[in-house]
């Protein structure tokens, strides 16, 4: 078996996508590695590239709740928690006015 050695050139945190996209790289070079190695690497490079596919799903899925979620409500004719807000603030400050000009 053969010695590996190295160094760590940044400790930052990457994304999945980056992280696969260097992981696709490395496995399309030709590294000398054995055949198991080379196969271990493969199998690595399929997991990331499928535990991307799960996330670009789940993100997908999520966004479609909130769209779906805000069309919900606009279609009811309720109006957003922050709007109400804003309303409230306009009928204080119209009411300190009021009181002001008296």
């Amino acid at each position: 078996m053969k010695t590996v050695s190295g160094i760590v050139v940044s400790s930052k945190p990457i994304s999945l996508s980056k992280a696969t996209s260097i992981l696709s790289t490395f496995v399309s070079t030709d590294t000398g590695a054995s055949q198991a190695m080379a196969a271990y690497l493969r199998r690595s490079l399929a997991s990331f590239k499928e535990l991307k596919q799960l996330h670009k799903e789940f993100k997908t899925k999520q966004s479609e709740r909130k769209r779906k979620r805000h069309r919900a409500a606009d279609d009811e004719g309720e109006t957003n928690v922050g709007e109400t807000a804003k309303e409230e603030v306009c009928h204080e400050s119209e009411s300190k006015r009021k009181k002001q000009r008296r």
